[in-house]
């Protein structure tokens, strides 16, 4: 499938530049709009076309571009009689919302930064992400938000206000106004009669290579960077999205967004993809996103690994309520399914006879199951920001859902290699340059993956040292250890700093042995330990049906899968014991990033006990024993 590349777009009949509607895949140049600018152009042209909808009371609530650019209007304002200025960054602490967007481009509209800070964060994580920031002024959705922030405000004496999006703010430091979401627009509004003119003039200020967002990485390999994107980068980012659903700056796409607007990805494409394209995203809670999902029906997906797997088990459980006619026309349907699957996957032909027989398994079977979670307009879509279970990724396909992996970084913010140029690509890679020249990929003598784009970021805020480390002659250094065949398609075997090396010299990369493990539903995580040690073993995190099981039969259910895993590794690789976590692992304990990547090093340090037993039946464990009595560290 060859891909042509975006471009922007149309003139505008106010007389701006542009209207950056990406309509074509070849020759995009970033256009000299920012995103309020951008926002203010779509208002102006298209007033009365939805913009977003909101799930409220069962059902998708419109807004229209001049609504939208609104609500921004008043809200920016009211920052700016709050004294915020060019230049200032304002941390967002909520859930996915749309007054979290409509902060985001109202902070922008001021020539601000915005910095989302995950909800889920602790009173320390809240107080590092708005003390590197330096905020002065934070939106935080709820009294439990405000309570992390009040715990803080005292220390930081960059704050200047904090606002609550659901409740007026309480037990604030006296030098910190506490404002709430209304009075703020009532700020706004009264600030634009005596002043009509002002918005435009802080709009028009505003210039493309400014900041416009500062994320956070993750931290699974120390503390969180501040990654710096500008409007001209995110163009970018836009732009490989769009790279992804190539009509989307043709025709309407919809998509349902309730991931957390903090993280990277769903902010690109929650907050910065509907300006420049036709994607209408309605905004929802976690707890909603079903039912949105089946009221909605979106066209558009792209989420990480795990929300794909949670909705394949939706997906099962609905088959399980249904009749007993049904259930034997699934399993008729997945006999033929699974033949053209496999067909495809070695890239022959599929049969005309197959493809008739498999069409109706589709209308018959697969869309409408697939309509009982609201994924039935899906035709392709794409996943990223982890590893992906190829079981997973079959079985969507196998549905008939064009399920393909993508990647990108916090630092690319938007996907630098796709599996693009193939429908229902056989699981196992992350895909290959996206069609654009200008997106390039590279291994280097080390395996390590290394990119070079246009929406490559600005740098890690206040830490040159950090930038100048993630780059080497213009590319981006990952740390991903990769393998790239001879058609460029790239399959990621590990993480460099995640290798470990056996004290035999053996070099092992944990990953894709822990994924393999994670393929049973008995598992849901997989730590595999061995550094410095003779051998391999793992720490086994159990899923709920596990837990339901005795713990007999537990452990030899787990015990018969590891030794099934064993039977597919080389002999150096194969674990020699496991141990069951007693619990689940923890952000707050420090195991989990807020992302749910795992923190190896705080999680051998949290159950080291459990490690050292696995090892201390020989003289390993007399070592490491006398090692720490020698640093009285000695239990």
């Amino acid at each position: 499938m060859k891909m042509t590349s975006p471009r922007a777009t149309t003139s505008s009949s106010t007389g701006h530049k542009e209207v950056p509607v990406l309509n074509t895949l070849t020759g995009f140049e970033a256009v000299n709009r920012t995103f309020a600018q951008m926002l203010c152009d779509r208002a102006e042209r298209e007033p009365d076309a939805i913009a977003y909808c909101s799930w409220m009371n069962g059902a998708a609530r419109p807004t229209t571009w001049s609504g939208y650019l609104e609500q921004v209007r008043e809200v920016a304002l009211g920052l700016h009689d709050l004294g915020a200025v060019p230049g200032d960054r304002v941390a967002i602490v909520s859930a996915t919302r749309h007054e979290w967007v409509i902060a985001a481009l109202a902070i922008l509209s001021l020539g601000g930064v915005p910095v989302g800070v995950y909800p889920t964060s602790s009173v320390a994580e809240v107080k590092q992400a708005l003390e590197s920031s330096e905020s002065t002024v934070v939106f935080a959705e709820n009294a439990a938000d405000v309570e992390k922030v009040a715990a803080v405000a005292g220390e930081l004496p960059r704050l200047r206000a904090v606002i609550g999006l659901d409740t007026k703010p309480q037990g604030l430091a006296e030098s910190v106004r506490a404002v709430h979401w209304g009075e703020l627009r009532h700020l706004g509004r009264s600030r634009g009669v005596t002043e009509p003119g002002l918005f435009a003039t802080l709009v028009e200020a505003g210039d493309i290579d400014q900041p416009a967002a500062l994320f956070y990485t993750s931290g699974s390999t120390g503390a969180p960077k501040g990654v710096i994107h500008t409007h001209r980068t995110l163009q970018y980012s836009v732009l490989a999205f769009a790279m992804s659903y190539p009509d989307v700056g043709r025709i309407r796409h919809d998509l349902v967004a309730f991931l957390g607007l903090s993280h990277v990805a769903p902010a690109l494409i929650g907050v910065f993809t509907p300006i420049m394209t036709r994607l209408v995203i309605t905004y929802c809670t976690m707890d909603q996103r079903l039912d949105a999902l089946v009221g909605v029906r979106p066209t558009a997906v792209l989420w990480p690994p795990r929300m794909h797997e949670k909705l394949a088990g939706e997906v099962m459980q609905q088959l399980s309520e249904c009749g007993a006619a049904f259930r034997l026309q699934y399993a008729m349907a997945m006999q033929i399914a699974r033949r053209v699957s496999a067909m495809r996957w070695k890239g022959r032909d599929v049969p005309w006879y197959f493809d008739l027989l498999y069409d109706v398994c589709l209308r018959r079977v697969f869309v409408p199951l697939r309509a009982k979670v609201g994924m039935d307009r899906i035709r392709v879509a794409w996943t990223a920001s982890g590893n992906m279970s190829p079981d997973v990724t079959a079985l969507w396909q196998t549905w008939g859902i064009d399920l393909r992996e993508l990647f990108g970084t916090t630092e690319t913010c938007g996907s630098v290699l796709a599996q693009w140029d193939r429908a229902f690509p056989p699981p196992g890679t992350i895909g290959k340059s996206m069609p654009d020249p200008r997106w390039e990929a590279r291994v280097s003598g080390d395996g390590e993956l290394q990119l070079r784009s246009p929406c490559l970021f600005g740098g890690y805020l206040n830490d040159s040292e950090a930038t100048a480390a993630a780059m080497e002659d213009g590319w981006y250094r990952t740390g991903d250890l990769v393998e790239m065949d001879a058609d460029g398609e790239v399959r990621i075997i590990g993480r460099i700093k995640d290798v470990l090396k056996t004290s035999g010299g053996k070099t092992v990369s944990p990953q894709p042995i822990e994924l393999r493990l994670k393929a049973s539903p008995l598992i849901d995580e997989a730590i595999v330990v061995g550094e410095g040690r003779k051998y391999l073993t793992v720490l086994v995190g159990v899923s709920e049906e596990a837990r339901a099981m005795t713990t007999a039969d537990r452990d030899a259910s787990v015990a018969a899968w590891i030794n099934e895993v064993n039977s597919e590794l080389s002999r150096p690789l194969q674990l020699k014991k496991f141990r069951i976590l007693p619990r689940p692992l923890s952000a707050v304990d420090g195991e989990l990033t807020l992302k749910g990547t795992i923190r190896r090093s705080a999680i051998l340090a949290s159950f080291r006990d459990l490690v050292d037993a696995m090892y201390d039946a020989g003289e390993q464990g007399e070592i490491a024993r006398q090692a720490r009595f020698a640093t009285g560290d000695l239990k």
